[in-house]
């Protein structure tokens, strides 16, 4: 199953079957969700592989797979949020399309967590405990997505952000065996297996439980042998 729309207007006469327009628009959300597991999975091989082994080349590997993880786990929690108002029509029929178009006009830049909070106020759910595990964890991912897109270097001794966002992080996951225990997760223990799989679950489960809060069908659900797959 791929995660297209396909919109097409019909009119039917007495003699035939006229099409009159086809649209396909191909949604990316699942998509994203669905790279970075693939990604996690390439990150356990490349551990499993050099298990044991000093810190060496290879690990550029699993650094590199490990930010894809991320990016793509982030791009597809926010594509989810921003094709929710994108279909407007089915996720909010009871508001008008005016006001909706109005309404993304205000809030397309928002935050990421901050569309999934409006679009619960909108469907009338319980709100999200900002404080709750879920919550957190997905605010934590996206400070790291968001430390490594606009990194600043800084000396080991002398961390400020880079120590915060290690701070942010910290016991969510384990860090890279391949690098000493003492090194903060940030800004390189996070490149391992454990974070991958903790960033692709925390996602999925955070939109899930947002769809049963907001009274929605769970669009993952087709998906999940290859999600849960990490």
């Amino acid at each position: 199953m791929s995660p297209t729309t396909h919109n097409v207007n019909v009119v039917e006469t007495a003699s035939m079957t006229a099409t009159i327009t086809a649209r396909t628009r191909s949604n990316f959300a699942i998509l994203h969700l669905l790279s970075a597991a693939a990604f996690s999975r390439e990150v356990g091989k490349l551990e499993q592989a050099h298990a044991g082994k000093p810190f060496g080349d290879f690990w550029e590997e699993i650094l590199a797979s490990a930010t894809a993880a991320v990016f793509t786990a982030v791009a597809g929690f926010e594509a989810f949020a921003n094709e929710l108002f994108v279909d407007h029509a089915t996720v909010f029929p009871e508001l008008r399309v005016e006001v909706m178009a109005k309404l993304w006009e205000l809030y397309e830049q928002k935050a990421i967590l901050e569309k999934y909070e409006f679009a619960l106020l909108l469907k009338g759910g319980t709100a999200f405990d900002r404080g709750s595990k879920l919550y957190q964890d997905a605010q934590a991912l996206i400070r790291l997505r968001n430390g490594l897109t606009h990194f600043k270097p800084e000396w080991f001794d002398e961390q400020e952000e880079h120590a915060k966002i290690s701070a942010f992080l910290s016991n969510r996951f384990n860090g890279s065996q391949f690098l000493p225990n003492a090194e903060p997760l940030f800004p390189r223990s996070w490149a391992s297996h454990s974070c991958t799989q903790w960033a692709v679950r925390s996602l999925t489960a955070f939109i899930v439980e947002f769809q049963l809060r907001a009274g929605l069908p769970n669009k993952l659900l087709p998906f999940r042998e290859r999600l849960d797959a990490l």
